[in-house]
């Protein structure tokens, strides 16, 4: 046996880096699952909101049930961070460098989003507490006040879970592929 290490296949050596496919296409599917969220989202508060409560009380649905300032301005944050991850994971899953800024971009507006977020469905929750006082035959007041701090841990549990992949994305262009060269060649036409 020889001491020299035997050469890699040449086919090996062709092969491009595969974290930028993988991570793009994450990234896609990630935003198309926003968009479709958003879009079932506003389109069920708009088609059916406080239209889904019995009509004795459609008179004085809780805030939770309205849709004011707040939630819009949190879809239009929605929006906007979801079309910008859906750039961001096309650019790169294309091996194009401009992706690393698009994620980092929509990593810090979906950080600062989600804190949005969370003050926006504690402000809610405070509104609707205060309306279940006022309310107190209402049904739905009745179970607002029964557990009025399950819907800010449920909202606490979701923003965390959302905010994995914004952090992770940070980390992972921050501090592990910042060059150009670290995204690797674009495949050759003929590789397989």
């Amino acid at each position: 046996m020889s001491d020299q290490a035997e050469p890699l296949d040449p086919q090996i050596e062709l092969a491009p880096a595969s974290w930028p496919k993988v991570l793009g296409i994450i990234s896609i599917a990630w935003a198309c699952l926003g968009l479709s969220c958003l879009v079932c989202g506003v389109g069920a508060q708009l088609a059916f909101g406080p239209n889904m409560l019995p009509e004795q009380f459609r008179d004085n649905p809780p805030p939770s049930m309205k849709f004011g300032m707040l939630q819009i301005i949190q879809t239009i944050f929605s929006l906007i961070t979801s079309a910008l991850l859906l750039a961001a994971g096309i650019q790169t899953a294309r091996r194009q460098f401009s992706g690393r800024t698009l994620h980092i971009v929509w990593g810090v507006i979906s950080l600062i989003a989600l804190v949005y977020g969370a003050y926006a469905a504690w402000h809610t929750q405070q509104e609707t507490l205060v309306w279940a006082r006022n309310n107190p035959d209402n049904p739905i007041a009745k179970q607002t006040l029964a557990a009025p701090a399950v819907g800010l841990v449920i909202t606490a549990a979701i923003i965390g879970f959302f905010a994995l992949y914004p952090v992770f994305i940070l980390f992972w262009f921050g501090a592990v592929k910042r060059t150009k060269e670290s995204f690797g060649a674009a495949p050759a036409a003929d590789y397989i």
